[in-house]
């Protein structure tokens, strides 16, 4: 009986260093996140394509087709409000077929779990810096056309349906009544 009971015990033991010493990534490796061809890495599913990842590359488009810049500033893997905003609005019909046409999408990802290149974080942070952006996930920024005149700023995850008129307000969108 003692060393049936032994045994046990050395076998939980076992078990139990096996669970301490394992570090936690080796198991089930996150898949690398995908990357533009200078290796910045791009937005994830949730929030949809065409975003840039560059002010000058979204102030461009902004100019030639005299469209505002919409800035999202996110952190989608470590926020849940982000997380919510991304993948109950930004998928939303209303959003993708009022908002998204209208506007020149820029993505602004702070980094807490993912390796990012430096010279994305650093871009990142500068904007957001230059910009006055509240330190509030997700924050919203509404630039004019011309990628200078702040429109205004919609701090945190508001519900779909305030968020696309927030915005709207201040782009001058028109929404169906």
């Amino acid at each position: 009986m003692k060393s049936g009971f032994l045994c046990f015990l050395l076998c939980q033991l076992v078990s139990c260093a096996v669970l301490l010493f394992i570090p936690a990534g080796l198991h089930a490796a996150d898949p690398a996140p995908k990357t533009d061809e200078s290796g910045w890495i791009l937005p994830g599913a949730n929030a949809g394509t065409g975003w840039h990842l560059r002010l000058k590359d979204a102030r461009a488009e902004a100019a030639k087709d005299d469209k505002p810049i919409l800035i999202l500033f996110t952190g989608p893997e470590w926020s849940s409000a982000s997380k919510r905003l991304e993948t109950s609005v930004l998928h939303s019909k209303e959003f993708t077929s009022l908002i998204r046409p209208a506007v020149v999408g820029l993505y602004i990802q702070h980094f807490v779990k993912t390796v990012a290149p430096e010279e994305q974080v650093s871009a990142n942070q500068s904007l957001r810096k230059s910009l006055s952006v509240p330190a509030v996930y997700p924050c919203t920024v509404i630039l004019a056309s011309d990628g200078k005149k702040i429109l205004g700023t919609i701090p945190g995850a508001p519900d779909k349906k305030e968020y696309i008129l927030q915005i709207s307000k201040l782009t001058g969108i028109k929404l169906a009544e």
